[in-house]
């Protein structure tokens, strides 16, 4: 006579040899934490060039609105900020080599979460900026 939960067992064994392990979890999760970093950091010239353009134009608005040298300032801020939470980021950073898995993954999580919010701010300061060019760069618009 055959068992009749033979079949569920299979299941949940070939289920459980097909997941992956917890290190190579850390390694996966390690992968992505470094792949939203380099898709950040290949961003950080655009920051840098549009902080230079920025402060150029608020500098030198042919009109003297203090409205817009405040738009000008507040983008200018905000490329500062993104860039410097890069660099908080990189310099808080370790990698979790030596570390178990059970400690490795709760990290690895936390710092795909703050390297996603430095992403996200480098992306709204950058298209804040790409408007402030456009406006001030070109006033008859």
């Amino acid at each position: 006579m055959k068992n009749p939960l033979l079949p569920l067992l299979s299941l949940v064994l070939l289920g459980a040899a097909c997941s992956p392990s917890p290190q190579k979890k850390v390694e996966v999760l390690q992968q992505e934490v470094l792949a939203l970093h380099d898709s950040a950091m290949a961003k950080m010239g655009a920051l840098y060039s549009n902080r230079k353009q920025l402060t150029y134009l608020r500098d030198s608005v042919v009109v003297q609105d203090t409205q817009a040298k405040q738009s000008l300032a507040t983008g200018i801020s905000n490329l500062v900020q993104a860039d410097e939470q890069m660099m908080q980021w990189m310099r808080a950073y370790r990698s979790p080599e030596g570390k178990s898995p059970e400690e490795a993954l709760p990290y690895l999580q936390q710092e795909k979460d703050k390297i996603e919010k430095v992403r996200v701010s480098i992306s709204q300061s950058l298209q804040t900026a790409d408007s402030l060019n456009s406006l001030y760069s070109n006033p008859s618009k």
